[in-house]
């Protein structure tokens, strides 16, 4: 039952009803601002950690304050406590306690006034506030022990008797929990870590146990000589702790804890996620502890999600106390007799033995059903936390399934907004396909992504690495970030500068005032915010979905490995066949999910799993005329175990072979067999490089938008500047939405067929750009045609000027109205400057190293010819962190021979941030995968004088304290022996003037 009975006695449920707030579907009615200038809504929040409920109110405004006015939307607020129960990431118990845990604990009284605090000043700033259930990584709250509704688990005992001798006695274990099951099977073969098992000879011998424990079991004549294993499995809580008892002697402290008298105080408890128990322990501690009527307005008014982290804990064998029933219900047959198998599921302590059965298969068909009866479990404690979360007037994201054993993809549609993450996703692109079809089938309006994790990077991220994993997610139709992350910036026990530090040093990254950058964070976060609003606006479509059922996702792995479906423009994403009982996984005019994705095709590959529900909905497909492509033939694996309905399945795919949109192809050369069909990709590249695209579809507006991404991992910016032509599946008036400054441009040079809009060009590595077309607007000249490579240009409804840089040859274009225009040589050439003067502002700690509101800060002042990095300036700048100031002067005096009329200022690749200024004028912000700019509108005859400021992290300014940096009493050194490796700062690459003429052509 989805709906938790306390929801409906959930405080101010009578104006929860009209709340807004809680519609999850594209194409809200949310105000999404401009593109200009989107709302908090659309814009990227960071995750907030504070340690516990002690943190300094002031303080925790301003961090709010600040996020906001560095262009974040908002906040996730994270109570990290230490990273709970986990000894892993200098979590749990590695490092002291340093306040009174008793105290502040999460949901105590100064919890509430944090949130209050948070609530008031997301009021007042306009931003958007997510919250966590819990403490840690919100997979439990405070409960009492033993509470029904916590994470349970399985306790395995067993033992050994002779075949032919029987068993007479106390079943192993007795005693130890709610007795589950009694199990016994044969030995066939065994060695010292894998048992084989007659499956022929396995019992369920649960009814035969007594009151006491005892059993008997006859002897076998036929199994003479054998020996059978019993096994017995009683129901436990596992007692994971996402907080652990601050009061336990296991934990270390640094000042003095309270005595525990009540069940809040004593830590939190991850819950049964696998029931809608569990949710249920999560809505009444909220409920009972934090859920005041003041704080449940506010809630309404400035929350968006209850959220739930990727799932960590671990456990022997995942269980619940309804599994067995709806085991038996959606399987047809009883799990007891295969527990055995099962056992180890959950990545806990077992046995160093797994037991195998000696079917074919070594019956790994009953473990398939299992984790598929599991999905179905937790796909009921989802409903549940999404229908609380919506009660309270907001939504609820969560990161879904992935590490554990279930199929992610049939569970993503379960939540108002399914989050993945770039660290547990590796940055791959397939991943994210995987996990955003679901999604976007269901029609979610969010598909998020905890953003930015990088192990062993610390204070060492840089903004272009940061922006790396977000285009790899946009690529993959992720649309909205969660940044991680902002450590509140207060002082905190037995911490030292630069402040608080979550993982003990050991992930990326810290974001927050501590970091010199941050005064420049809003150049790249309304760069990250103006990208979200087009990829939140309208309808994702898709070219290509592929079939793909698996029940376990403990890792996220490339399922199509071959690029031939980028290197000719097609997009794809990953449906489970459960994903096919959704309302809009429907076929019409030959398109599936016409209202959704438009898949234009269905790919099953021949080493795919079916199931009963999908070959039903495929065969249906195919009979509407959808192309259902199977490379290297027909797949005739089942997932779980069925014989008669495997059977069925095979049969029926084998009746729609004789369609003629039915296509049994090669298993190799994907695109080159759809180009055959006449399915074509919306997108088409012609390129020398790989470059991705995702459309969106304004149906509304009339209009489409389309990410354009190339991809130059592990290559350097002098190898990785690409170019090509892509030809759109559209007619509308194209534009460039440039999401660094916010302009919208009309592009002037493209071709356009019947159908296509076919536009040349040139992106630099890791660039990426958005084309817009619009339907509704008047097409005005434009160059079709040219025999140079992509040409600057500067238009306006009445004329078009082409920009015209150094170019030794005559150049004809063709314009659109029919005419030819023939351009001269430039032969002014572009200059690189030099001469700089550079003052380095060296962001180091107070005198008191425990002081962390603050920095000192001390300039240096160098002279240099060149650019280079600072630590190749001096070798006082090895270990300097903070902000570069550049000064040099040029001199402008063009001859009037030349007609020259401006010039292009070229940066390069920008490591971290950079602002310039041309004669006292600011440019808007630059793209830094290629920063470049006409600033010719700045330029006077004779000496100009150029600014740009730039900032670095803070990795190199550690590396002399790194011996006595702590963190909560713990040293970096205790996870991390070695600082931060010294990174190159400052510019870098050469700093170049292009001139430019003016050549009006129409």
């Amino acid at each position: 039952m989805r709906s938790l009975s306390l929801i409906a006695a959930a405080t101010l449920a009578a104006r929860v009803a009209s709340a807004v707030g809680t519609n999850d579907q594209v194409n809200p009615d949310l105000d999404y601002g401009s593109f200009q200038n989107p709302s908090s809504n659309v814009r990227p929040r960071f995750r907030y950690w504070v340690n516990d409920a002690s943190m300094n109110l002031t303080v925790l405004a301003e961090d709010v304050r600040s996020i906001g006015k560095a262009g974040g939307g908002g906040i996730e607020l994270l109570g990290y406590y230490l990273y709970g129960d986990s000894t892993n990431y200098g979590g749990g118990d590695m490092a002291p306690l340093q306040t009174d845990w008793s105290e502040y604990y999460f949901g105590s009284p100064p919890w509430g006034e944090m949130l209050d605090t948070i609530l008031e000043v997301a009021k007042e700033n306009d931003l958007i506030i997510d919250f966590a259930n819990g403490p840690n990584q919100g997979a439990g709250v405070p409960t009492p022990y033993n509470d029904d509704g916590l994470l349970w688990d399985l306790a395995g005992y067993n033992s050994t008797f002779s075949s032919s001798s029987g068993f007479s006695g106390t079943i192993p274990g007795w005693g130890s929990g709610r007795l589950t099951a009694v199990t016994t099977g044969t030995i066939k073969s065994n060695t010292s870590s894998e048992v084989v098992l007659y499956e022929s000879s396995l019992r369920d011998v649960t009814s035969m146990v007594g009151n006491d424990g005892s059993l008997t079991i006859d002897s076998s004549k036929t199994l003479s000589g054998s020996q059978t294993i019993i096994f017995a499995y009683y129901l436990v809580h596992s007692e994971y702790r996402e907080a652990p008892d601050p009061t336990s002697p296991s934990i270390a402290t640094a000042v003095p804890q309270s005595p525990v008298t009540t069940y809040n105080q004593n830590g939190s408890w991850v819950v049964d996620h696998f029931s809608p128990a569990g949710a249920q322990v999560v809505a009444s501690y909220w409920k009972e502890a934090i859920l005041t009527s003041k704080i449940g307005e506010l809630v309404r008014e400035v929350g968006n999600y209850l959220w739930e982290d990727s799932q960590e804990y671990s456990v022997a064998t995942f269980w619940t106390p309804d599994l067995q029933k709806k085991f038996l219900s959606n399987r047809g047959y009883s799990v007891n007799k295969y527990i055995p198998l099962l056992v180890g599921s959950g990545g806990g302590t077992t046995s160093d033995i797994t037991y195998v059965t000696d079917e074919n298969d070594s019956g790994d068909s009953h473990i398939v059903d299992y984790q598929q009866t599991l999905t179905e479990l937790n796909a009921e404690y989802l409903d549940a936390l999404t229908d609380w979360s919506n009660s309270l007037g907001v939504q609820f994201s969560a990161q879904v399934v992935y590490n554990l054993p279930m199929d992610m993809l049939s569970n993503v549609p379960h939540v108002n907004a399914p989050e993945c993450e770039t660290l547990g996703f590796s940055e791959n692109i397939d991943g994210y396909r995987q996990f955003s079809g679901p999604a976007n089938l269901a029609g979610k309006r969010i598909i998020s992504s905890e953003a930015g994790a990088m192990y062993q990077a610390a204070y060492q991220e840089s903004i272009s690495e940061l922006l790396w994993t977000f285009k790899r997610s946009f690529a993959g139709s992720v649309n909205n970030f969660i940044i991680h992350g902002f450590p509140n910036s207060g002082n905190y026990g037995n911490t030292t500068w630069p402040g608080f530090t979550t993982f003990a040093y050991l992930f990326s990254a810290m974001h927050g005032p501590r970091q010199p950058s941050f005064a420049f964070y809003s150049d790249f976060l309304n760069w990250v915010s103006r990208n979200q609003f087009v990829l939140q606006t309208g309808i994702p479509k898709v070219d290509i979905a592929f079939w793909s059922k698996s029940t376990t996702y403990k890792s996220i792995s490339t399922i199509y490995d071959s690029t031939d479906l980028e290197d000719a423009g097609y997009t794809y994403e990953y449906l489970s066949p459960d994903n096919f009982a959704l309302p809009e996984a429907f076929v019409s005019d030959k398109v599936f999910a016409p209202n959704r994705q438009a898949f234009k095709a269905l790919v099953v590959r021949s080493n795919e799993s079916l199931t009963t529900l999908g070959v039903e909905k495929l065969v249906d497909y195919a009979h509407a005329g959808l192309p259902i492509i199977f490379p290297g033939g027909l797949p005739s694996n089942f997932s779980g175990y069925n014989p008669t309905a495997a059977a069925k399945a095979v049969q029926d795919l084998k009746g729609i072979k004789s369609l003629k949109n039915v296509h049994l192809v090669s298993s190799d050369g994907l695109a080159s067999t759809l180009e055959s069909l006449n399915i074509l990709p919306r997108s088409s590249t012609e390129v020398d490089g790989t470059w991705y695209t995702l459309w969106r579809e304004d149906t509304a507006n009339a209009k489409s938008y389309v990410y354009v991404y190339n991809d130059a991992t592990g290559l350097s910016f002098d190898e990785s500047k690409t170019s090509g032509t892509i030809s759109f599946e559209s007619t509308g008036v194209p534009f460039f939405y440039d999401a660094w400054s916010g302009e919208v441009t009309r592009i002037t040079t493209y071709k356009q067929s019947k159908t296509h809009t076919t536009i040349p060009l040139e992106l630099a590595g890791n660039q990426s750009i958005i084309v817009g077309f619009d339907r509704n607007a008047k097409s005005t000249v434009h160059i079709e045609e040219t025999t140079t490579p992509v040409l600057p240009t500067a238009n306006s409804s009445q004329s078009l000027t082409v920009l015209r840089t150094y170019d030794s040859e005559s150049r004809d274009i063709n314009l659109s109205n029919g005419k030819t225009v023939s351009l001269s040589p430039m032969s002014t050439g572009s200059f690189t400057l030099s001469n700089w003067n550079l003052t380095i502002e060296s962001w180091t700690p107070l005198p008191d190293l425990y002081d962390t509101e603050g920095q000192s800060r001390n300039n240096q002042t160098f002279q240099i010819s060149s650019l280079i990095p600072w630590n190749q300036i001096s070798s006082s700048l090895r270990n300097v962190s903070g902000i570069g100031y550049y000064e040099t002067r040029f001199n402008w005096s063009p001859s009037s021979s030349s007609k020259v009329s401006g010039a292009f200022i070229d940066l390069g690749p920008i490591t971290h941030t950079a602002r310039v200024i041309v004669n006292g004028q600011e440019l808007p912000p630059l793209d830094i995968t290629w920063a470049r700019r006409d600033i010719g509108q700045f330029l006077q005859k004779g000496e100009n004088t150029l600014q740009v400021t730039v900032s670095t992290t803070l990795g190199n300014g550690l590396r002399t304290y790194w011996d006595v940096l702590e963190t909560s009493g713990k040293l970096a050194t205790a996870e991390e022996p070695d600082p931060p490796s010294e990174a190159d700062y400052g510019l870098i690459y050469p700093v170049k003037i292009a001139p430019y003429r003016k050549d009006k052509v129409a």
